[in-house]
């Protein structure tokens, strides 16, 4: 198997949405170096991404639908959008760690979905932060033991049990669905150019 194609990733994404797989069945089609790769290549979009923007295209939201009384991830701008990615990180961390049998304690774990999603972060400070939680996470997945247990399940709350592949796919769904959502906001009429 070759390395996947922003196309195939996005279509894969789009078979386990409309329910037509799932997670973790698509990711036991795949090789964990070659899920590494697709993570890796999603990680380098959203790092040039925001190596591109400036701080005001970063900060940019569109306008809420419920007129501002609650704040939705549909809502969030960039840099939201990019911490609250920086700051889940832990959670696939700690549950690879528990399918390996590790134990590690990590500092920031976020508690519910959008949880630890900020605006007031420069760009220097989200380029930083993204690179440094990718390199965390993609040296994290390389050093996995040859013989760890591929089969090993851990129930992700929201997606069912999935294994060491299936977190690591669900964080390349992810990475797309929020490149998506950050995507969208150039079409806002207030995006600055």
């Amino acid at each position: 198997m070759g390395e996947l194609t922003y196309e195939e990733l996005r279509a894969i994404r789009a078979r386990v949405g409309r329910g037509e797989r799932a997670i973790e069945d698509e990711a036991r089609l795949r090789s964990l170096p070659e899920l590494i790769a697709a993570l890796r290549f999603t990680r380098s979009m959203l790092q040039a991404l925001v190596g591109r923007w400036t701080q005001a295209q970063l900060q940019v939201r569109p306008p809420q639908a419920d007129g501002g009384r609650e704040q939705r991830e549909d809502d969030w701008s960039a840099t939201e959008t990019l911490t609250h990615l920086i700051a889940t990180q832990n959670w696939y961390l700690l549950n690879l760690d528990r399918m390996l049998g590790r134990r590690q304690q990590y500092e920031i774990m976020p508690r519910g979905l959008g949880d630890q999603a900020r605006q007031d972060v420069s760009k220097e400070e989200v380029a930083a932060g993204l690179q440094r939680a990718s390199d965390q996470l993609l040296a994290y997945l390389e050093e996995i033991p040859l013989d760890a247990d591929l089969e090993a399940r851990r129930n992700s709350i929201y997606f069912g049990d999935l294994g060491i592949r299936g977190w690591a796919l669900l964080a390349i769904f992810h990475d797309l669905d929020h490149l998506g959502q950050i995507e969208r906001l150039v079409d806002l009429p207030t995006f600055p150019q």
